[in-house]
């Protein structure tokens, strides 16, 4: 790989992918950071002539409107009112809090509660990314019997938890989220090119005005100098689950922020799960499904779905393997990042 070739890190509070920049001599695209729901999200524009800072904001704000909806961590919060609320009555909710419950909801099912959002009542045991030790195993236990997707009811623009106590947490799947919402909010304002990424969870649209691909790059998660370039899939959005941003050591064994709703704890399956999709929102949800499915189960669910790909890392034999879905086949190349 030419040492010409650019790379810019989607860091990680889930797992980072890279982005594979075209040489120095391209066109530069307007680029603003922002820091939202804990981590850093980033909007490139290319080939815009107008001013980018009143769209920078425009992006930004359908960012915050998401975090202060969904936020676990603000009182305020929709999220807050529903966990509250609803579990002794109803609740009334935007409609985007709905759009995302029930898009949640139908990946629950397709995946066998995989991915559950009800798993709050356990993910607040384990306290991450502050998390040094294992919880308890009795309250543990006892927080695994108010996880249960099929517990949660989403119904005519209203929230209601058929059993008291379900807790949801939407951190699988709210970054994501956040990322579409900005994307549709700068297309509505003529945006022809770009890009938002928060935390790895990225989508791009239209041509660079240089004519360059969008070439992406996803991260070993175990050779940190170590990535697998991927071609082009026709995909504009993709997220990364991996075992390797948010963990602790105890007593000899990793423990991850990924967490498996059937048991409680760490999923074990896989080390990392990269998913593509149509939107920022399905691949988001899709790679912390596959991430506990494992590679196997994992990849046979996004076989099932249309316009998905998937890239699973994992551990069989004591040996380090990967698998992909059909349409990632020939189109991954491993290389060191330029330097090492």
């Amino acid at each position: 790989m030419s040492k010409k070739v650019g790379w810019l890190l989607a860091a990680a509070g889930i797992a980072a992918v890279l982005l594979l920049l075209p040489p120095p001599e391209a066109a530069v695209p307007a680029i603003r950071t922002h820091l939202a729901m804990g981590s850093v999200v980033t909007v490139k524009l290319y080939g815009e002539e107008r001013d980018a800072g009143p769209l920078m904001d425009l992006a930004f704000a359908a960012v915050d409107r998401v975090d202060t909806l969904m936020s676990r961590h603000l009182e305020t919060s929709e999220l807050s009112r529903i966990n509250r609320l609803a579990g002794d009555q109803a609740v009334g909710a935007a409609p985007e809090m709905i759009q995302i419950l029930e898009r949640s909801q139908y990946f629950a099912g397709l995946s066998d509660g995989a991915f559950d959002l009800t798993v709050g009542a356990v993910s607040r045991l384990w306290d991450f990314p502050e998390a040094r030790v294992p919880p308890d195993s009795a309250r543990l236990d006892s927080a695994l019997s108010l996880v249960g997707y099929q517990q949660l009811q989403v119904q005519d623009g209203q929230v209601r938890f058929l059993r008291p106590g379900l807790y949801l947490d939407l951190g699988a799947v709210g970054k994501g989220f956040a990322v579409d919402q900005a994307v549709v909010a700068l297309q509505a304002a003529g945006v022809n090119c770009g890009l938002v990424d928060a935390s790895g969870n990225i989508r791009f649209w239209g041509r660079k005005p240089d004519g360059w691909p969008w070439r992406l790059g996803v991260q070993h998660p175990r050779l940190p100098g170590q990535y697998v370039e991927v071609e082009d899939l026709g995909l504009p959005a993709l997220a990364t689950s991996g075992d390797y941003e948010q963990y602790f050591e105890y007593r000899g064994e990793r423990f991850h922020h990924l967490l498996d709703p059937a048991t409680g704890y760490p999923a074990r399956r896989a080390l990392s799960a990269t998913v593509w999709a149509e939107t920022a929102t399905d691949a988001d949800i899709l790679s912390t499904a596959v991430f506990v499915l494992g590679p196997e189960a994992g990849l046979k669910l996004i076989a099932a779905l249309p316009r998905t790909a998937a890239l699973v890392f994992f551990e069989e034999g004591g040996q380090l393997r990967h698998r992909s879905s059909a349409g990632l086949e020939g189109r991954l190349r491993f290389a060191a990042a330029p330097g090492d």
